[in-house]
């Protein structure tokens, strides 16, 4: 098996190779030509970086640190799941929502059970009310926090949109930590006003083109469209696959930042890098 510096040696001198058979003697331009079209290549094999990058879906990557603020302020977390539901008689692209929008929750009472924040979670479907149970219990075994399983709730509000609308309105008052994740019709601006209004900080997530506006204008981080589905996917990853998706990325980015270092060097007439790195 060969060892990294036979691997880096192999990538220097492919490029070295592709360089010097090149017809393209134009100077600096054709080799940093060469070396992107290499860097697009090693990132649609592996991924970009950005793909597990949380922080910048939402504003997600906050949680934490508003989470701590809210439970030295005294503050609670809520979380609506829209008004689409799982067994009502919506379209099954807005049940879908309310499936991608339980990682969401389980990411936020991850952080509230840690932080020992009080979270409640509202819902018009009886359904969602079990999985998001279910999802709560998770977060407080994944933090071994049984203790404040009991500051985490899940309330039933009726059902039909106009029940999940209502119940917003009635209810509002300010939060540490707000969000609104599902899907969401002709009720979005009622619901997101409801729970998002007096937040400290909010998020508004729903793949409805037609809601889009909503989220944009009343929470503090907003996944619009497909990134719902995203956010979701990223958080449901396991540890291990997420971490050896970023180990692998570091590596492609040192292989890159050798073969531009490398290239360079030996482009210049300097010592041959694929040389030294294999000890010959």
């Amino acid at each position: 098996m060969p060892n990294l510096g036979e691997l880096a040696s192999y990538l220097v001198g492919l490029v070295t190779d592709a360089i010097g058979s090149s017809e393209m003697r134009l100077g600096a331009v054709p080799t940093v030509a060469i070396l992107i079209v290499l860097l697009v290549l090693l990132s649609l094999i592996a991924r970009p970086e950005a793909r597990w990058s949380g922080k910048g879906l939402g504003g997600l990557g906050r949680v934490g640190r508003v989470m701590a603020l809210a439970a030295e302020s005294g503050a609670d977390a809520t979380i609506s799941l829209g008004s689409a539901g799982i067994s009502r008689g919506a379209s099954a692209t807005e049940r879908f929502q309310t499936l991608a929008a339980l990682p969401l929750v389980g990411y936020v009472a991850d952080a509230a059970a840690r932080a020992g924040v009080p979270l409640r979670v509202t819902t018009n479907d009886p359904v969602a009310a079990v999985l998001a149970q279910a999802t709560l219990a998770g977060a407080h075994r994944r933090t071994a926090t049984p203790e404040r399983a009991s500051a985490a709730a899940i309330e039933y509000v009726g059902d039909g949109r106009a029940a999940a609308a209502a119940f917003a309105l009635a209810t509002a008052r300010p939060h540490g930590v707000a969000m609104v994740a599902g899907g969401l019709a002709e009720d979005a601006m009622l619901v997101l006003d409801g729970v998002l209004g007096d937040a400290e900080w909010s998020v508004g997530a729903t793949a409805s083109a037609s809601q889009a506006a909503g989220p944009l204008l009343d929470g503090d981080g907003s996944l619009i469209g497909p990134e719902l589905f995203q956010a979701a996917a990223e958080i449901s990853a396991r540890g291990h696959a997420r971490t050896a998706v970023l180990a692998a990325n570091r590596l492609i980015w040192g292989a890159i930042g050798l073969l531009l270092a490398g290239s360079l060097i030996t482009w210049a007439g300097g010592t041959e890098v694929a040389a030294f790195l294999t000890g010959r």
